[in-house]
Protein backbone atom coordinates (compact mmCIF):
# COMPACT_ATOMS: atom_id res chain seq x y z
CA UNK A 1 0.00 0.00 0.00
CA UNK A 2 1.30 3.29 -0.53
CA UNK A 3 0.64 7.33 0.93
CA UNK A 4 -1.49 9.19 -1.30
CA UNK A 5 -3.91 11.84 -1.41
CA UNK A 6 -6.88 11.90 -3.36
CA UNK A 7 -6.02 13.33 -5.89
CA UNK A 8 -3.61 9.93 -6.01
CA UNK A 9 -0.56 12.00 -6.22
CA UNK A 10 2.11 9.60 -4.58
CA UNK A 11 5.26 10.82 -2.54
CA UNK A 12 7.89 10.14 -4.70
CA UNK A 13 9.93 6.79 -3.01
CA UNK A 14 7.57 6.88 -0.40
CA UNK A 15 5.47 4.25 0.58
CA UNK A 16 3.88 3.38 3.92
CA UNK A 17 6.56 0.55 4.72
CA UNK A 18 9.43 3.29 3.85
CA UNK A 19 8.09 5.86 6.48
CA UNK A 20 11.03 6.46 9.22
CA UNK A 21 11.08 5.35 12.69
CA UNK A 22 10.39 2.12 14.56
CA UNK A 23 7.43 0.19 14.95
CA UNK A 24 5.95 -0.18 18.82
CA UNK A 25 6.03 -3.77 20.26
CA UNK A 26 2.82 -3.29 22.47
CA UNK A 27 -0.66 -3.17 20.05
CA UNK A 28 -2.55 -0.59 20.19
CA UNK A 29 -6.22 -0.43 19.58
CA UNK A 30 -7.61 2.69 17.92
CA UNK A 31 -11.05 4.08 18.59
CA UNK A 32 -12.66 6.76 17.88
CA UNK A 33 -11.83 8.51 21.32
CA UNK A 34 -8.45 7.75 20.80
CA UNK A 35 -8.71 9.80 17.82
CA UNK A 36 -10.33 11.97 19.05
CA UNK A 37 -7.93 12.95 21.57
CA UNK A 38 -5.27 12.80 19.46
CA UNK A 39 -6.60 15.47 16.68
CA UNK A 40 -7.68 17.91 20.19
CA UNK A 41 -4.02 17.71 21.26
CA UNK A 42 -2.30 18.23 17.63
CA UNK A 43 -4.81 20.14 15.71
CA UNK A 44 -4.15 24.05 16.93
CA UNK A 45 0.04 23.38 16.56
CA UNK A 46 -0.90 21.76 13.37
CA UNK A 47 -2.96 24.46 12.29
CA UNK A 48 -0.31 27.16 13.20
CA UNK A 49 2.43 25.15 11.05
CA UNK A 50 0.40 24.96 8.21
CA UNK A 51 -0.92 28.28 8.56
CA UNK A 52 2.56 30.15 8.66
CA UNK A 53 3.90 28.37 5.51
CA UNK A 54 0.57 29.24 3.31
CA UNK A 55 0.57 32.94 5.02
CA UNK A 56 -2.46 32.75 7.07
CA UNK A 57 -4.52 32.05 3.52
CA UNK A 58 -7.98 30.31 3.62
CA UNK A 59 -6.30 27.07 2.59
CA UNK A 60 -4.91 26.78 5.63
CA UNK A 61 -7.61 25.04 7.42
CA UNK A 62 -8.44 22.91 4.60
CA UNK A 63 -5.10 21.67 4.00
CA UNK A 64 -4.73 21.08 8.00
CA UNK A 65 -8.25 19.34 7.84
CA UNK A 66 -6.95 17.30 4.81
CA UNK A 67 -3.26 16.33 6.45
CA UNK A 68 -5.47 14.90 9.36
CA UNK A 69 -7.86 12.78 7.31
CA UNK A 70 -4.76 11.16 5.44
CA UNK A 71 -2.96 10.46 8.87
CA UNK A 72 -6.13 8.92 10.65
CA UNK A 73 -6.38 6.63 7.33
CA UNK A 74 -2.96 5.73 7.60
CA UNK A 75 -2.75 4.88 11.51
CA UNK A 76 -6.00 2.66 11.46
CA UNK A 77 -3.61 0.20 9.54
CA UNK A 78 -0.77 0.85 11.31
CA UNK A 79 -1.70 1.70 14.98
CA UNK A 80 1.12 0.32 16.78
CA UNK A 81 3.85 3.19 14.89
CA UNK A 82 5.79 4.28 18.03
CA UNK A 83 6.05 7.72 16.50
CA UNK A 84 2.40 8.70 15.56
CA UNK A 85 3.22 12.81 16.11
CA UNK A 86 6.32 12.24 13.48
CA UNK A 87 4.20 10.67 11.08
CA UNK A 88 1.44 13.70 10.94
CA UNK A 89 3.64 16.31 10.83
CA UNK A 90 5.82 14.24 7.73
CA UNK A 91 2.52 14.18 6.18
CA UNK A 92 2.16 17.75 6.77
CA UNK A 93 5.87 18.89 5.37
CA UNK A 94 4.56 16.66 2.00
CA UNK A 95 1.23 18.45 1.46
CA UNK A 96 2.67 21.54 2.02
CA UNK A 97 5.40 20.87 -1.04
CA UNK A 98 2.73 20.30 -3.02
CA UNK A 99 0.37 23.00 -1.81
CA UNK A 100 3.22 25.14 -2.30
CA UNK A 101 4.57 23.84 -5.48
CA UNK A 102 1.13 24.56 -7.05
CA UNK A 103 1.53 28.19 -6.38
CA UNK A 104 4.70 28.47 -7.84
CA UNK A 105 6.06 28.79 -4.41
CA UNK A 106 8.89 26.80 -2.01
CA UNK A 107 8.44 25.65 1.02
CA UNK A 108 11.07 27.19 3.28
CA UNK A 109 11.24 28.31 6.97
CA UNK A 110 12.09 31.78 7.41
CA UNK A 111 13.64 33.57 10.32
CA UNK A 112 10.27 35.27 11.16
CA UNK A 113 8.86 31.70 11.44
CA UNK A 114 11.01 31.24 14.66
CA UNK A 115 10.00 33.76 17.18
CA UNK A 116 9.12 31.18 19.09
CA UNK A 117 12.76 30.81 20.06
CA UNK A 118 12.32 34.35 21.76
CA UNK A 119 11.54 33.95 25.52
CA UNK A 120 9.82 36.04 27.39
CA UNK A 121 11.16 39.27 28.64
CA UNK A 122 10.20 42.23 30.93
CA UNK A 123 12.00 44.47 28.44
CA UNK A 124 10.13 47.89 27.43
CA UNK A 125 8.68 47.56 23.92
CA UNK A 126 11.51 48.83 22.29
CA UNK A 127 14.10 46.54 23.67
CA UNK A 128 11.64 43.62 23.15
CA UNK A 129 11.85 44.50 19.15
CA UNK A 130 15.63 44.95 19.01
CA UNK A 131 16.02 41.15 20.59
CA UNK A 132 13.55 40.12 18.28
CA UNK A 133 15.35 42.04 15.07
CA UNK A 134 18.76 40.70 16.33
CA UNK A 135 17.66 37.17 16.69
CA UNK A 136 15.94 37.24 13.44
CA UNK A 137 19.13 38.25 11.82
CA UNK A 138 21.20 35.30 13.32
CA UNK A 139 18.71 33.05 12.32
CA UNK A 140 18.94 34.42 8.79
CA UNK A 141 22.81 32.47 9.16
CA UNK A 142 21.46 29.52 9.39
CA UNK A 143 20.69 26.73 7.08
CA UNK A 144 17.52 26.05 5.83
CA UNK A 145 18.03 22.19 7.87
CA UNK A 146 19.00 24.12 10.79
CA UNK A 147 16.16 26.57 10.77
CA UNK A 148 13.59 23.64 9.96
CA UNK A 149 15.07 21.25 12.67
CA UNK A 150 14.40 24.01 15.22
CA UNK A 151 11.02 24.76 13.47
CA UNK A 152 10.01 21.53 14.44
CA UNK A 153 11.91 21.13 17.53
CA UNK A 154 10.05 24.37 19.54
CA UNK A 155 7.80 25.90 16.75
CA UNK A 156 5.74 22.56 16.58
CA UNK A 157 7.33 21.50 19.87
CA UNK A 158 8.18 18.00 18.76
CA UNK A 159 10.37 15.21 20.68
CA UNK A 160 14.31 14.53 19.39
CA UNK A 161 12.63 11.38 17.65
CA UNK A 162 9.73 12.92 16.08
CA UNK A 163 11.97 15.56 14.86
CA UNK A 164 14.35 13.07 13.50
CA UNK A 165 11.65 11.29 11.89
CA UNK A 166 10.02 14.00 9.71
CA UNK A 167 13.35 15.31 8.98
CA UNK A 168 13.98 11.85 7.91
CA UNK A 169 17.32 11.03 9.76
CA UNK A 170 18.70 9.63 13.27
CA UNK A 171 18.06 10.94 16.58
CA UNK A 172 21.76 11.40 17.28
CA UNK A 173 22.39 13.49 13.99
CA UNK A 174 18.94 15.53 15.05
CA UNK A 175 21.10 15.99 18.45
CA UNK A 176 23.88 17.31 16.08
CA UNK A 177 22.11 19.56 13.84
CA UNK A 178 20.46 21.25 16.63
CA UNK A 179 23.76 21.49 18.62
CA UNK A 180 25.00 23.26 15.86
CA UNK A 181 22.59 25.37 15.44
CA UNK A 182 22.90 26.84 18.84
CA UNK A 183 26.36 27.43 17.93
CA UNK A 184 25.10 28.74 14.86
CA UNK A 185 23.59 31.23 16.68
CA UNK A 186 26.05 32.33 19.54
CA UNK A 187 28.36 32.57 16.56
CA UNK A 188 26.40 35.49 14.66
CA UNK A 189 27.24 38.56 14.44
CA UNK A 190 25.55 40.83 17.50
CA UNK A 191 24.03 37.88 19.66
CA UNK A 192 27.36 38.60 21.89
CA UNK A 193 25.41 40.81 23.44
CA UNK A 194 23.10 38.31 24.32
CA UNK A 195 25.84 36.01 26.12
CA UNK A 196 24.74 32.89 24.96
CA UNK A 197 22.18 33.72 22.70
CA UNK A 198 20.18 33.48 25.55
CA UNK A 199 16.24 33.99 24.00
CA UNK A 200 17.12 30.97 22.58
CA UNK A 201 15.78 27.53 24.31
CA UNK A 202 18.24 25.24 25.29
CA UNK A 203 18.41 22.09 23.08
CA UNK A 204 17.49 19.15 25.23
CA UNK A 205 17.96 14.96 24.95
Amino acid sequence: MTLQDQSGVVEPGRGVAGLPGAVGAAPVVLGDAELVEFYDAHIDKLFGFVARRTSWDDGARELTEHVFVQFFAWWWKHPDHARPVGVLYQLARWRLYDYLRRRGRELTVEPSDLDELVGGTDDDGFAAFERCHDLRRALATLTEQQRQALLLKYGAELSLADCAEVLGTGVHNMKKILGKAREALRQAPGMDAYKSAGMAKEVRG
